[in-house]
């Protein structure tokens, strides 16, 4: 490697991979190359790593590090520079609550390290369990861009964003939780973790770069379910929907599905009916419904979910825009090896009718459409919920 081959030429450093364009990772590895007629050895130097293809580059402060190794010896008049690099022990002064944290991850992860507010994009990382409280307590509501990326808040008085990285592991900024009351960092810090230096996230991207791609249908789909979730919260006071955490795993994991065959039909409408129908919580459903002096025809969630909403607005226009959310259901059931071979082709021309294809239509354009009609559902009922006007729909009936 020759010296002037280290100077970033495009920039600094950016947080994605040169060949994939994935995310990066912060590591500590040795660093033993010849520059420019200089044997440099560095033990721990931090570098920057893609997990997806194993591509590997320098952070811009490593790469001044092994300028100025280069830069001493040539004064010593030696071919030689070894040593163990010392971690960096600084002690930001934001808060005196004692997060764990690890000061690297601020001066070497690319976007972080800023000439004014030092530390403040320090990275705190949490056990993912510390959505157990906010998910639980009607105090707090999270509110999801997407499975990755979302933002807390505690009434009218403060909220906070968050990420979470491909570990599980929520990732928030040191200088956002210091501004929160002392009772809250506490209960943080009761969830804080060791930094995995794995920042690569849509937290980060939004956060940092101020990268806002054009989204894929799962995430504006889980969007609107954290939308109308909040919007049926902000009615009735109550968490209407529950298991948040196993509904995150499984919203990461949907992806727009590559065959058709009986076994994919099964996973796909199971995992999107765990999201968006196991998830209701139908015994709080149940107590809205008791308390609004609601009679209601059935017992199950999407019932009773129907029964509220008819109760503030048009029941018609709710009872088109409920019918993605019994397909939906039906669809699930047609695969749930439960019925007859015959049951579930009838239940399937049933699905197919209600959202307006051939009976043949494949497992992509029926997945695709189930997505597009329940977005749009979501997006009217929080219309409803707000006093707002819906648009009409030509949804079948349930």
């Amino acid at each position: 490697m020759e010296l002037n081959e280290l100077p970033p030429k495009d920039g600094a450093q950016r947080a994605y991979c040169d060949i994939c364009g994935g995310p990066l990772d912060l590591i500590f590895e040795r660093f033993h190359v010849t520059v420019s007629g200089i044997e440099i050895d560095i033990d721990g130097l931090p570098m920057l790593e893609c997990t997806g293809c194993s591509f590997r580059t320098l952070p811009d402060r490593s790469r001044f590090s092994i300028m100025q190794a280069h830069e001493i010896t040539t004064k010593k008049d030696a071919t030689i520079f070894k040593s163990k690099r010392k971690k960096i022990e600084d002690v930001f002064d934001y808060t005196d609550v004692p997060f764990q944290y690890d000061p690297d991850d601020y001066y070497y992860y690319p976007g972080l390290a800023r000439p004014w507010n030092l530390g403040f994009l320090t990275p705190i990382f949490f056990n993912r369990t510390v959505l157990t409280k906010y998910d639980a307590d009607p105090r707090y509501l999270i509110r999801y861009a997407s499975p990755t990326y979302g933002n807390i808040t505690y009434m009218d008085d403060f909220a906070f964003p968050f990420g979470i990285n491909r570990h599980g592991h929520l990732i928030m900024w040191l200088g956002d939780i210091a501004k929160l009351p002392k009772s809250e960092q506490y209960y943080l810090m009761s969830e804080n973790r060791p930094s995995d230096h794995s920042l690569g996230s849509e937290f980060y991207d939004g956060q940092i770069e101020c990268k806002f791609t054009d989204p894929p249908q799962e995430d504006i789909l889980f969007k609107e379910r954290s939308n109308f979730l909040a919007a049926a919260f902000k009615r009735w006071g109550e968490k209407i929907a529950h298991l948040d955490t196993e509904v995150l795993d499984l919203a990461r994991r949907l992806h727009r599905p590559v065959h058709d065959t009986p076994a994919q039909r099964h996973s796909t409408s199971d995992t999107l009916n765990k999201i968006h129908l196991e998830s209701l919580n139908n015994a709080k459903l149940g107590e809205v419904v008791a308390t609004q002096g609601i009679v209601c025809t059935g017992t199950g969630s999407l019932k009773r979910l129907q029964a509220l909403l008819s109760s503030v607005g048009d029941a018609t226009q709710v009872n088109k825009l409920m019918s993605p959310f019994y397909t939906l259901y039906d669809f699930r059931v047609a695969y749930s090896h439960l019925g007859s071979t015959q049951g579930a082709a009838a239940t399937m021309r049933k699905v197919t009718d209600r959202l307006g294809l051939m009976e043949e239509a494949d497992l992509q354009t029926i997945y695709n459409q189930l997505l597009l009609k329940m977005t749009a559902s979501y997006t009217e009922l929080i219309k409803i919920l707000e006093n707002k006007q819906p648009s009409d729909t030509s949804d079948g009936g349930a």
